[in-house]
């Protein structure tokens, strides 16, 4: 009986890993919708450009599939041709240079999208999200135009990615919840403001040595508009003892509560710490049986079922 019991919350770390991601595609949740849209329209351009690629040498034609197709989605350094193509600003977000460039900014997206959705809301996070993108691909263009070493390559110059997007993101969180704890590969656990501090530090000293300027000119303009979002729109409010509101206290059973309804944040942080309290009760079953617990984990268990 309690094999069996062990056995239905012990998967194979396969089917484990499928269903994680299941779920997660079908929560139907912005962050999901998000990496949906990046990966679908990269599938798509692949499969568009390997296809002319066979057409071409089936027919023996010359047709350059970037060169045609990249100034109507890529974010251009030149005004005028912005001007023409206005939609860039946003078609740009969605591009990506390659695999790697594709993989590297969706885990970056998934993993740090997943902590500020912890705390606050989906809307919030769509908005950071585009806004900051927009004001990145500004920032690039201004750079490109503005600083003698670049004004050259303004003419021919273009960006993609979702890079600058995902910075104003991991800005927001980090001064949100700036010891936030997070684990990486090969360093171990690190809080969130090292690691914005890491990845901005790179992006100052990658501008400086010339390689993909244009890319960290956006990278640092989604950077502060998440800073300022983070200080101006997302931070609690009762943290900075700014504009507090008055909380009325009700006393029931000789404790008080606050009579003023739980917010969005605290919903998802609530619901955050409850699954992982689930996650390591059933973990305690599979290793040694559900009589294992305590009577206050048998509670907690049923009542989360309920």
């Amino acid at each position: 009986m309690r094999k069996q019991y062990a056995n239905r919350y012990n998967p194979s770390p396969l089917r484990s890993l499928w269903e994680r991601i299941k779920r997660f595609l079908t929560e139907n949740s912005a962050l999901s919708n998000l990496l949906i849209a990046n990966i679908g329209i990269a599938i798509l351009m692949w499969t568009a450009q390997s296809t002319v690629k066979i057409v071409c040498a089936f027919w023996n034609l010359s047709f350059d599939f970037h060169q045609w197709v990249w100034p109507y989605v890529a974010f251009p350094a030149d005004v005028n041709t912005f001007l023409h193509h206005p939609w860039t600003l946003l078609t740009s977000l969605f591009i990506h240079n390659g695999f790697w460039h594709l993989l590297f900014n969706m885990v970056m997206l998934y993993v740090i999208g997943r902590f500020f959705l912890q705390y606050l809301s989906q809307k919030k996070f769509l908005i950071t999200y585009f806004i900051g993108g927009v004001v990145g691909n500004f920032l690039y263009m201004l750079a490109f135009n503005i600083i003698p070493t670049f004004t050259r390559l303004a003419p021919v110059a273009s960006c993609v990615g979702a890079s600058g997007a995902i910075m104003a993101i991991m800005l927001a969180i980090t001064l949100y919840r700036p010891n936030h704890p997070i684990g990486l590969l090969f360093i171990g656990r690190i809080t969130l403001k090292w690691v914005a501090i890491i990845f901005i530090v790179i992006d100052l000293l990658s501008i400086a040595d010339g390689q993909n300027a244009g890319g960290h000119f956006a990278h640092l303009g989604g950077a502060l508009y998440g800073a300022a979002s983070a200080l101006f729109f997302h931070h609690p409010m009762k943290e900075w003892k700014i504009f507090s509101k008055k909380v009325k206290f009700e006393k029931r059973k000789g404790k008080y509560y606050s009579s003023r309804p739980m917010s969005d944040e605290d919903f998802n942080a609530k619901k955050h710490a409850d699954e992982q309290r689930v996650d390591a009760i059933l973990d305690k079953i599979s290793q040694n049986g559900y009589g294992a617990l305590s009577k206050e984990e048998k509670d907690f268990l049923y009542k989360y079922k309920r």
